[in-house]
């Protein structure tokens, strides 16, 4: 029966040495029965030396135990990504370890190619508010101000309006420069341009007060220079990063504070956003929104570690820690 399985089965001893593999095994690693005879697990598995399977083997419970993810070696020299799983076996005084070995090399390769993806749609999602950035700038920014400016013409051109329509060139240049703010709120919204001349803590500061003050929130702020500590594409994936963040407050939260914390820690530069808002319980099912992925997507790319903390009734925390390259 373990000889029809389409999963790799073997049994090792407490030295380590192949006491039992079944036929897939052998076929997984191009090995025969004779040459796994005379070897130890840490033959065909680089990332798991004898030490380490010793000390396994004493901290394993009798019964089913971890699940390693791990590189398999062939006969050939070449290396594959395999999912073991290791249970402990005592019998009698002796104590074995039985295990399953799958080669995980095509579901490695479609995370990649998953994440290759996500890259490149955030990529280009980047790219496409830059250009919407300009056009708003260049076009929609542009007309509005030419017509502000006719107005103003207008307002101060002696007889060119009659005095009973004075008060409607009066709202419509108020509304005229609602639009003008308005615009420059969701150039900035779409792509800061400060971030490029002033950095990320001075624009992540004006956001964050920004934010603060449209949706009447008490605000914490503490943040730190960093200079030329992270490159300019890792600086804007965080400031994407705390805007989504921010923007779940105002959706979701129904908070009344927010803290926004940007510090250099070692050798990491770590994000903190936190609210006193309704929270939710990690163990319950929740979809999983654009941002959230989107967040965490970024992180990954950058190399970095993203950690939610939430509880119901009690607030949300958004922990982004980001590794500093050496000079």
């Amino acid at each position: 029966m373990a000889d029809m399985s389409s999963e790799a089965f073997f049994l090792t001893d407490a030295a380590g040495r192949f006491r039992y593999v079944n036929q897939r095994a052998l076929e997984l690693g191009g090995w025969t029965w004779d040459e796994l005879r005379g070897m130890t697990i840490s033959d065909v598995n680089p990332d798991f030396p004898l030490a380490l399977y010793r000390q396994a083997m004493v901290n394993l419970p009798p019964g089913p135990g971890m699940v390693l993810q791990v590189r398999a070696r062939k006969k050939d020299g070449s290396l594959f990504p395999s999912e073991v799983s290791f249970a402990r076996l005592d019998i009698g005084d002796e104590v074995y370890v039985f295990g399953v070995a799958r080669d995980i090399t095509e579901r490695t390769q479609m995370e990649a190619a998953q994440r290759q993806f996500g890259q490149r749609m955030l990529e280009a999602l980047d790219a496409e508010r830059r250009r919407l950035a300009r056009e708003l700038h260049d076009d929609v920014g542009s007309a509005v101000g030419t017509i502000d400016a006719l107005l103003s013409a207008l307002e101060r051109t002696p007889g060119a309006i009659e005095n009973e329509l004075r008060p409607t060139l009066a709202a419509t240049h108020a509304t005229v420069r609602q639009i003008t703010e308005s615009v420059a709120r969701l150039v900035d919204h779409t792509h800061p341009a400060e971030l490029l001349g002033q950095g990320l803590e001075s624009t992540l500061r004006t956001h964050a007060q920004a934010f603060a003050l449209r949706h009447g929130l008490a605000l914490r702020l503490a943040t730190v220079p960093l200079g030329s500590t992270l490159s300019a594409e890792s600086e804007l994936h965080l400031y994407r990063i705390g805007q989504e963040a921010l923007t779940n407050v105002a959706r979701h939260a129904n908070a009344t504070r927010v803290t926004v914390h940007l510090a250099k820690r070692r050798r990491r530069v770590v994000l903190t956003i936190a609210d006193d808002g309704l929270g939710f319980e990690p163990s319950q099912p929740r979809p999983a929104g654009l941002g959230l992925t989107t967040m965490r997507e970024r992180v990954e790319m950058m190399g970095g570690e993203l950690r939610i903390r939430s509880a119901s009734g009690r607030g949300t925390t958004i922990y982004v820690a980001l590794p500093i390259a050496p000079a």
